[in-house]
């Protein structure tokens, strides 16, 4: 019996199960927005054999409502690596997690690998490369530590804007002290907090790295607790100094499991003023779908197609779909656009969009033109006249610049999305022929 929803799912961020008829998670995912992602699944048109197998096992679904995307991106971790469920497994080569080693230095870095190390501890695995990378980064401000490939003689520039203790990366922990008691050097213009404390600032270094391990697995309400006390117990104490430091700390932290979700709010609130511009400039109405196409190849070998889709101004990339190039040789991109646009125009079960974006020009849109879709040739780096578009019913282009920035940016977003994917799959083809 095909898998159903018991009941609706909310427009909220969670994780997701899907479970066979003994109960057995066959799947975990996570999303910013949980009907979205799930109504995803119950599409018509599901190309990937591997889905298709899923629904087809699965018997039930359910969800886990969780307060950010951030918060669903570290238990979506904690489940996979719990269960092991059977489709995380089967589609783990086509979504490359990732994890976060931890080496064991005296003071240890952290680095994104989509491996499991041997030699450095990690946590993971993360199915959203981006997304970890994102909280990585904001955690770094509240928890510093060293990224420095090797060790060195001089301050480094992320200790001068407070990203690094300050001592961590340098040849010897002790060595930035007895340089400034020298006056070897002079303070930076913005000294890290934590500059030569000696000691105690190793003692840092550890509960920063400790700390940020509790988040990626999970426990940041117990360490946003700890820190709670800490910085009371060092406010009794009045040591003013370091119990600001934690209060940052538990700002930051509350700041970084909330990201997310402000950040999906401002996103959908763009895609929206961009759309309604889109509908202005183009005398349509209620745009939906939009879809973007480039060419990857080199000199006509190895050439693949891309297309993209945009739902409401934001990624499905469930639909995304690339073409092998079938019926051109040579070098001509023309002729494979328009030969992508062609085989995908033959699938009457997709959806049509409203819009399809091509990267090029006059050639390009001239390949595709016709029918009732909207064609957009975007046009970058030329000097002469600058970036601009060309519409398929418009004789002359317009430029990018004239363009309301929210429509702008959804507009190179979507080329460079078409042209991160061809490349992708360009790669992967040339690279099997190499090995």
């Amino acid at each position: 019996m095909p898998v159903k929803m018991q009941q609706k799912a909310p427009q909220s961020p969670g994780v997701y199960f899907f479970r066979n008829s003994k109960g057995k998670i066959l799947y975990v995912g996570k999303a910013n927005n949980l009907k979205a992602r799930l109504n995803s699944y119950f599409q018509k048109n599901q190309a990937s054999l591997k889905t298709k197998s899923l629904l087809k096992e699965a018997s039930a679904v359910s969800w886990e409502i969780l307060n950010s995307e951030t918060e669903a991106l570290i238990k979506e971790s904690e489940l996979i690596k719990k269960h092991s469920p059977k489709y995380n497994v089967l589609m783990r080569d086509d979504k490359q997690y990732f994890f976060a080693a931890f080496t064991k230095e005296e003071y240890p870095r952290i680095y994104l690998t989509h491996q499991t190390p041997n030699g450095p501890d990690y946590i993971g695995p993360f199915t959203d490369g981006g997304a970890i990378k994102s909280v990585l980064k904001l955690l770094r401000r509240a928890f510093p530590y060293c990224t420095c490939k090797r060790v060195h003689k001089n301050l480094c520039l992320n200790a001068r804007i407070g990203k690094c203790l300050g001592f961590c990366c340098l040849t010897s922990s002790q060595t930035l002290l007895l340089r400034k008691e020298k006056g070897m050097i002079s303070s930076p213009p913005s000294p890290s907090p934590y500059e030569g404390e000696g000691e105690r600032g190793g003692e840092v270094y550890k509960s920063n790295i400790s700390s940020i391990k509790k988040i990626l697995t999970g426990k940041n309400k117990s360490l946003l607790k700890t820190l709670k006390k800490e910085m009371k117990k060092l406010s009794s104490a009045q040591k003013y100094e370091e119990a600001g430091k934690i209060r940052n700390q538990i700002r930051a932290l509350e700041k970084v499991f909330a990201h997310k979700e402000i950040v999906s709010k401002d996103n959908i609130a763009e895609s929206q003023k961009a759309l309604r511009h889109f509908e202005s400039i183009l005398k349509i109405e209620n745009i939906k779908r939009i879809e973007a196409y480039d060419i990857a190849n080199i000199q006509g070998k190895y050439a693949y197609g891309s297309m993209v889709v945009f739902i409401d101004g934001a990624p499905a990339k469930d639909l995304y779909r690339i073409f092998k190039i079938k019926t051109v040789t040579g070098a001509n991109d023309v002729a494979m656009l328009k030969e992508i646009i062609s085989r995908r125009l033959s699938h009457k079960e997709w959806p049509l969009p409203e819009v399809i974006l091509v990267d090029g020009g006059k050639q390009q849109l001239n390949a595709v033109r016709g029918g009732e879709v909207k064609i957009i040739a975007l046009t970058k780096n030329k000097k002469h006249i600058g970036d601009h578009i060309y519409i398929s019913d418009k004789k002359d282009p317009m430029p990018l610049n004239a363009i309301p920035s929210p429509l702008r940016n959804l507009l190179l977003n979507l080329d460079s999305e078409a042209h991160r994917f061809a490349i992708k799959h360009y790669r992967k083809s040339h690279r099997k022929t190499l090995s």
